[in-house]
């Protein structure tokens, strides 16, 4: 049992933890192994990404502080929590290799991610995202596309108005 004090701390621990997420995922871990876990935590940590056995009533006291009540409902059983602090859609990508290789383990409750609650088979389908990165440059590619275009289309008309001058320019010099 922990005391006021300990329990205090833990919350304030998670809450900063929560507070900078851009990805939250709630997972259950029932039956994980040791051994499961410590390589999954191993793969979390090289991107940035903790991996938290919670409590459910103290990471609900810490949902709350930091106005995420959408997850109240799935903070039951066993559960663990991945934490993204840089790109919210990373650890779907993780967990669904994970599950892969361990078939029954590690089973996606719900994911919070930029603000938007994602429950299930929808938490899972974030790791089909292309990355950040990706989806920028490809938003860049479809802004940039109409001003070439439009680039083109200026170079023409100003190419075929200097050859029409340069037709009047002969017929008269002719």
């Amino acid at each position: 049992m922990l005391t006021r004090t300990e329990r205090t701390s833990v919350i304030e621990e998670l809450e900063k933890e929560f507070g900078g997420a851009k990805g939250i995922y709630v997972t259950n871990n029932h039956k994980i192994t040791v051994e499961a876990v410590t390589k999954l935590r191993n793969e979390l940590r090289k991107n940035g990404i903790r991996f938290i056995v919670v409590k459910n009533t103290l990471a609900k006291e810490a949902c709350k502080k930091v106005g995420i009540t959408s997850l109240d409902n799935y903070f039951k059983g066993p559960t663990a929590v991945a934490v993204a602090p840089k790109d919210g859609a990373v650890p779907a990508k993780i967990l669904r290799d994970f599950r892969k290789e361990y078939k029954d383990l590690l089973e996606v409750k719900a994911a919070y991610v930029d603000g938007s609650l994602f429950v299930g088979d929808q938490a899972t389908r974030l790791a089909d995202l292309p990355s950040r990165e990706v989806l920028l440059a490809q938003l860049l590619g479809v802004l940039k596309a109409p001003v070439g275009g439009m680039a083109g289309v200026l170079n023409g008309v100003l190419t075929k108005f200097v050859r029409t001058l340069d037709a009047v320019k002969e017929k008269k010099s002719a």
